[in-house]
């Protein structure tokens, strides 16, 4: 699994578990894997298409406190070596302007690149 040469910007890794849910369904979708200003990589239970797309939510800061929304089209899907986990990457497609300086935040105060 090697996507990171179509990368942009440099993926943070996540230190606290940080859960998705679809913004319409409310339905629980998998956690953070790694996530950037452009795109992030989810760590989901079922297979998610390519090419898809799906308005998420999930919560930055401490404690999970900053709830965001944001739009974002699935890349590529990969079945992880554990059992029902697929990691999938996807770019980020719609954000607010307020979300973004959020995310922005975020990303610069994380520590661990993800190489």
């Amino acid at each position: 699994m090697s996507h990171a040469h179509k990368r942009k910007s440099a993926r943070k890794r996540v230190a606290q578990v940080i859960m998705v849910t679809n913004s319409f369904s409310g339905e629980s979708i998998g956690r953070v894997g790694n996530l950037s200003n452009e795109g992030l990589m989810l760590l989901a239970p079922k297979e998610l298409p390519e090419e898809h797309y799906y308005q998420i939510g999930f919560s930055l800061g401490p404690a999970n406190t900053n709830k965001i929304e944001i739009g974002i089209q699935s890349l590529w899907c990969d079945q992880a070596k554990s059992a029902n986990t697929y990691w999938v990457g996807c770019k980020i497609i719609d954000i607010s302007p307020e979300d973004s300086l959020l995310l922005q935040r975020w990303v610069e105060l994380a520590a661990e690149t993800v190489r």
